[in-house]
């Protein structure tokens, strides 16, 4: 007799979600590795949209566009470490957070909401 993988079913309420570090690690759970296909994913780009507090995460398989960060896998996860991201957009997390992770329709980038996330206080960084 042949042997049969036997995978788990995911749980139903199972969400891609993403977790945030004080230390500016995103780090995407294996629901948002399954569901975005996450596992070649090599490099990423972040963007911010200041008005509606939304972090953007384009996935790349090329080094050679500006802005390219290598991601990490660990396990079932994948992960990417930009301190500075969250320092030029003044975001500051105490400690880790858990946030929902949608792909845009329009151009598929990943979405993380941060609304709840407290912004920094002081200088910001001027506008070049």
């Amino acid at each position: 007799m042949a042997f049969e993988k036997f995978v788990p079913p995911q749980a139903a309420g199972t969400r891609p979600r993403a977790t945030i570090r004080p230390s500016g690690l995103i780090s995407f759970d294996a629901a948002s590795v399954a569901a975005f296909d996450l596992d070649s994913a090599k490099f990423a780009i972040l963007f911010f949209d200041k008005t509606r507090k939304i972090i953007g995460v384009k996935i790349s398989q090329k080094n050679d566009e500006e802005g390219a960060l290598q991601m990490s896998r660990r396990r079932r996860s994948v992960s990417l470490k930009s301190p500075q991201f969250f320092h030029q957009y003044g975001l500051s997390v105490d400690e880790s957070q858990r946030f929902e992770v949608t792909r845009d329709p329009a151009d598929g980038m990943l979405l993380i909401s941060v609304k709840d996330v407290k912004r920094r206080r002081g200088r910001r960084p001027k506008k070049a």
